[in-house]
């Protein structure tokens, strides 16, 4: 039968597909759009499971913030720089982001998230729509990761940065005793500087403590191998080990790194030095860092 091309063309806008697709899809099902759609849809599917190990190592991450209250970043993944610029995985992006945002609840499993319908359009999700541009690319995506704070029962505010070109953002909460304090536009800022610290020295944590065991015991075998292929005696290896991990906590502990904007002073001096200076108490309670395509564990 002969397929009106106008009805080849509204198709080929909603799923991306190639025009001889479209055509033998509509031919294939007597021309119920409905139906076509879903084929398509449905071979889509079949080809991203056929790319699901394809590396993706670019994307964009996007952050969402209100009124220093509420803060979310989210990681989109695809394999190239091509598609990540492209117009339609930044749109993508975006809606996503700001769908998370207005729908998420901290802690929420991000499987629940991607399935949950848009509001405006509730016969479409995150996931559906990542299908149908995964079919119209050629490429395989995924929403990677996301996370949400909302401020703590302290006063204080949730600062969001996403560094341009979209590749690293950073979330922190940034405390303090008053809200006085909280509200002033000098704390505000020094929450910023925080931010901007944060995305070019990437921190691990707040304390030794949370330094990850694993990352620990990988760093000390290492210590210990050079110390022993140096010849250093036994009895003194230990003392080596523990000097050069005091430097790894310099590196990788927040209050403990040197402060991007001022090399004299540390991260934990620069906040007691501030505290004094604005009149209470200052504390980062919180913070995270998302880098593209970085390992998860």
């Amino acid at each position: 039968m002969a397929i009106d091309i106008k009805l080849i063309k509204e198709l080929r806008e909603l799923t991306g597909a190639g025009v001889l697709d479209v055509k033998k899809a509509l031919e294939s099902t007597g021309g119920d759009f409905e139906l076509a759609m879903t084929q398509l849809r449905e071979k889509g599917l079949a080809k991203a499971a056929k790319r699901s190990d394809r590396e993706m190592t670019e994307g964009r991450v996007e952050g969402r913030f209100m009124d220093s209250k509420v803060g979310l970043l989210v990681e989109l993944n695809c394999e190239t720089d091509f598609v990540a610029i492209n117009e339609k995985f930044v749109e993508f992006s975006n809606k996503v982001a700001d769908h998370f945002f207005a729908n998420s609840v901290a802690g929420q499993p991000l499987n629940e998230l991607v399935e949950l319908p848009f509001p405006d359009e509730p016969d479409k999700s995150p996931v559906s729509i990542l299908q149908d541009l995964i079919a119209s690319t050629g490429e395989n995506m995924a929403i990677r990761r996301y996370v949400r704070y909302e401020l703590s029962e302290r006063p204080g505010i949730i600062e969001v940065y996403i560094h341009p070109g979209n590749r690293v953002a950073v979330m922190l909460e940034l405390d303090s005793d008053t809200e006085e304090l909280a509200e002033s536009d000098a704390f505000s800022a020094f929450a910023h500087d925080l931010a901007l610290h944060i995305a070019a020295q990437a921190p691990l944590c707040l304390n030794r403590d949370q330094v990850p065991q694993g990352l620990l015991q990988a760093e000390k075998d290492i210590y210990r191998k050079q110390a022993l292929e140096t010849g250093k005696p036994e009895n003194i290896i230990d003392r080596i080990i523990e000097g050069r991990l005091s430097k790894y906590y310099q590196e990788v502990v927040l209050p403990e790194q040197i402060f991007v904007k001022d090399d004299k002073i540390t991260v934990g001096q620069l906040l007691k030095q501030k505290a004094a200076e604005l009149g209470g108490e200052i504390t980062v309670s919180r913070f995270v860092r998302y880098e593209l395509g970085e390992p998860l564990d």
